[in-house]
């Protein structure tokens, strides 16, 4: 970390122009049962290098500071200031499901994109609302949360397209977390309700419905998971009941979801995990000891963590990371796909292992010799690599969003981007949004009825 002196003399020498880019997530959508952080990362514009900054939520007191902050509340607004300047964040601006895409805008409106049975298709009392919140996406549906407290849905119904009428009558709604066939949502009393396939983790059994301490959950294909405030999580949906000495824990602190696993990690950097081998439920010998993790992520059928010395271990049905990428002490960010996985280092490279029929451990030599990388996404198939020089760059599958033609020369000046199952949707900095991927689910270019109508940088502030 440079000095304050050193900060103050190298903002004489450029503009000195704040600059912030990385998409703020959702808990929901790609993939929907993917666990994965979502990082931001703050730059000088001028030399396009990482710069020191405070961030804080606009509903909080306290702030963090550092020049790259992890994202656990993106529905809020965030306020990013560094050297007397300052810019709010909008809250989460685009979400997918696996059939469409959808945005919020800044009028607090939502407009939607895509295959119009899976959530492409807005019914006509949401086109009208002009205060929304917060976007949940699962594969088939979307959910929104209003600023007065209530919750709407729309798409497949079998993929929690359809409000209960008992659900819909709430209006202490905070928070919504999506699945590929639930969602689920937080009360402002510590209470959660579900909606969707009762066998997925809609039928919630009452010794979790009356807690009245849930801060947060998560949920994989198949089940949910749910974060006390004492630091105890509990289970439910799916075939694989959570093991005893996990529900005895007081001191977890991050939920992780494969399509039939589940882990967390604890406050003394341990991971544990439970289901099926073959989808992650075992920890390999040489995770069991660790206790230095700082970050988990999910693919499909498998797991991911990240340590404190930069390194990162794996473990499910995937193949064994790679020698040069477990070599690595400088790894910021790991990120799963359908089958793999992908990390950012901290010398602005990146790097992926996938099972052998993956499409993005292909990295073309364009890309990985690329060391100005700040920001990555990725949908099923395919990732997004955005440099600090505002360009985006993509691999994978051809089909599904890993080639960027014929929409490249669009793909400038961009400040987050965001990915539906098999589409990525970027946000420029002149308020324009460029789409690609698959067309029938809108990946169809740039979105001209959302011009000027969406930005990442809501207005500077004091």
């Amino acid at each position: 970390m440079r000095s304050k002196k050193t900060e103050k003399s190298s903002s004489k020498r450029t503009s000195g122009e704040l600059l912030v880019m990385g998409a703020r997530g959702n808990h929901g959508g790609l993939g929907n049962f993917y666990t994965r952080n979502w990082r931001l990362a703050a730059l000088d514009a001028s030399s396009l290098t990482p710069r020191v900054a405070n961030w804080q939520y606009e509903d909080e007191t306290r702030s963090v500071s550092g020049d790259h902050f992890f994202d656990a509340r993106p529905y809020v607004a965030l306020k990013v200031t560094s050297d007397k300047q300052s810019i709010l964040l909008q809250p989460s601006n685009i979400t997918g499901t696996s059939f469409a895409l959808c945005a919020r805008l800044n009028n607090g409106s939502v407009y939607a994109w895509g295959h119009p049975e899976g959530g492409g298709s807005l019914p006509a009392p949401i086109k009208d609302l002009r205060n929304i919140t917060e976007l949940s996406a699962g594969m088939g549906a979307f959910a929104i949360r209003l600023d007065s407290g209530n919750v709407l849905a729309w798409g497949l119904p079998t993929s929690a397209g359809v409000l209960p009428d008992d659900i819909a009558k709430l209006n202490n709604i905070d928070a919504l977390s999506g699945s590929s066939y639930v969602f689920v949502a937080h009360q402002s009393n510590g209470r959660i309700v579900a909606w969707g396939r009762p066998d997925a983790g809609a039928l919630i059994p009452a010794p979790v419905a009356e807690l009245t301490d849930i801060v947060k959950a998560r949920g994989g294909q198949n089940g949910f998971l749910a974060l006390r405030r004492n630091g105890g999580v509990v289970s439910w949906g799916g075939p694989y009941p959570m093991p005893e000495n996990i529900s005895l824990l007081r001191d977890v602190r991050q939920l992780a979801c494969t399509t039939y696993a589940y882990a967390v990690l604890r406050n003394n950097g341990q991971v544990l995990a439970w289901g099926p081998d073959i989808w992650g439920g075992k920890l390999s010998p040489e995770i069991e000891p660790l206790r230095d993790i700082v970050d988990i992520a999910s693919c499909s059928r498998g797991f991911a963590v990240r340590r404190a010395n930069g390194k990162i271990a794996a473990w499910g049905h995937l193949p064994p990371v790679p020698e040069d990428v477990a070599a690595r002490t400088d790894i910021v960010h790991i990120m799963g796909t359908s089958n793999g996985f992908v990390v950012l280092c901290a010398d602005g490279s990146v790097n992926a292992w996938a099972d052998p029929t993956g499409f993005i451990s292909d990295i073309p030599p364009a890309i990985r010799e690329l060391r100005d990388i700040f920001a990555i996404n990725a949908n099923q198939n395919a990732v997004v690599a955005l440099r600090s020089n505002g360009i985006a760059v993509a691999w994978g599958d051809p089909e599904g969003g890993g080639k960027t033609t014929p929409y490249t020369s669009l793909l400038k000046n961009i400040r987050a981007v965001y990915a539906g199952g098999n589409t990525f949707a970027a946000l420029r900095q002149d308020n324009r949004v460029i789409a690609w991927g698959d067309d029938g689910y809108g990946g169809t270019g740039e979105q001209k009825a959302l011009y000027q109508m969406i930005s990442y940088a809501n207005k500077a502030v004091t």
